[in-house]
């Protein structure tokens, strides 16, 4: 039976960019478990994950100082990341939320200005026309103003930052597993793994980062606190002469009314393709959004073939930012996310040996670097290791 000093059960985004950060310790025996990304949606795996995607907002702002700090220093760690992988991970197009006076936008701008001017961030407010001029293509219906920040935003390839981390952990000797997980159990020389396929392993240490699937498998000896929220977006294809037009549009929450939208700016898929995507409200109060209970709810979600209330919805709104735009297609996603008790991601010991990272709450593809950092520092040194950081926010709330 194969041995580890640490296992990171849970191939996504946390997972590996746990993995990256404790290859950077050569001498321990690490493993990475979990599947990789499917050919096809379907009903013959038991386990997908929301980093199927080449766009992810990513800013350096936000009301919750623990996403300032996560977000910040996940951004300054891109270059070196891109560097030793030779994958393009963060686009710095910039960041924008586009409304009108409601107090939702309101509270945004001045929380963020606050920010910005604390961290001599750099940041404009542009007028209706001004956007209009600036980004090829913008032409809402109901916008008035925005702040845009130029620096430190843009989007994320979620796929090329598990990419990336996983190819630079190989590297440095991390083994890598496809399989999915089915049983821990803790014992006197640490913890007995077993896999779906009927192998098994031990390891002394052990990073859970199995995020919307958590507890479906019963890994934890307590079940955490976790709704599970079906998010749904929209891809709109455009044609190579508006991708080169509209490249300088930014990153963008669009809160002329609640419930808001989300922008991500033309971005190349693997298909060849060039989509501009739109994502509703991340928020259980979205009309759009829906409430998942069980595992089979879950898989069945991310295989959804149609949504039509979310196509008719996201064509409206398409059609009233972007009206002079065509659309040669368009296609909805799906994913799940998972939402703790506190709005923060769960960070912290279920036990001794035994480090938890779950609960991306909709906001961590932003953060995923720097939360993989925190799970493998702490795992190694068996305390907490978030820097600047206060472990109480993150603590793990379990049912009852």
């Amino acid at each position: 039976m194969e041995s580890f000093d640490i296992c990171v059960v849970g191939a996504g985004t946390f997972g590996s960019c746990t993995a990256y950060h404790l290859s950077q310790n050569k001498n321990l025996k690490v493993c990475l478990l979990g599947p990789g990304e499917p050919t096809v949606k379907d009903g013959s795996r038991t386990v997908f994950g929301c980093h199927y995607d080449e766009g992810r907002i990513t800013r350096v702002i936000s009301r919750k100082k623990s996403e300032l700090t996560l977000a910040l220093k996940s951004t300054l760690a891109y270059e070196k990341l891109e560097r030793e992988s030779g994958i393009k991970v963060f686009t710095e197009v910039g960041y924008a939320i586009v409304g009108k006076s409601n107090q939702f936008y309101t509270n945004s701008v001045k929380a963020s200005e606050q920010f910005c001017l604390q961290q001599n961030i750099p940041f404009r407010i542009l007028t209706k026309d001004q956007m209009k001029s600036e980004w090829e293509g913008f032409d809402p219906v109901d916008a008035e103003e925005g702040m845009f920040l130029p620096q430190k935003g843009g989007h994320v390839s979620i796929r090329n930052l598990v990419k990336a981390s996983q190819k630079v952990a190989l590297q440095n000797g991390v083994d890598r597993r496809t399989d999915v997980v089915t049983s821990i159990v803790k014992n006197d020389a640490g913890f007995l793994i077993t896999l779906e396929s009927g192998n098994m392993m031990t390891c002394e240490k052990i990073c859970i980062t199995t995020g919307s699937f958590t507890n479906f498998f019963g890994l934890l000896r307590k079940t955490p606190d976790i709704k599970l929220m079906g998010h749904t977006v929209m891809k709109f294809e455009i044609d190579e002469d508006t991708f080169e037009r509209c490249k300088f549009l930014p990153s963008m929450i669009y809160c002329p009314t609640i419930p808001y939208v989300y922008i991500l700016p033309p971005i190349r898929y693997p298909n060849g393709k060039v989509y501009i995507k739109l994502g509703h409200s991340v928020s259980f109060d979205d009309p759009l959004t829906r409430l998942l209970h069980s595992h089979q709810e879950v898989l069945d979600w991310y295989c959804l073939p149609d949504y039509p209330e979310a196509r008719s919805y996201f064509i409206k709104w398409f059609g009233e930012i972007f009206p002079k735009i065509e659309v040669l297609s368009a296609v909805l996603d799906h994913c799940v996310m998972g939402v703790t008790a506190t709005g923060r991601q769960y960070l912290g010991f279920a036990e001794k040996d035994c480090f938890v990272g779950v609960g991306g709450n909709g906001v961590s593809a932003k953060m995923g670097l720097e939360i993989g950092r925190i799970i493998a520092d702490s795992v190694i040194a068996g305390q907490w290791k978030g820097i600047d950081l206060d472990e109480k926010d993150f603590e793990i709330i379990y049912k009852d």
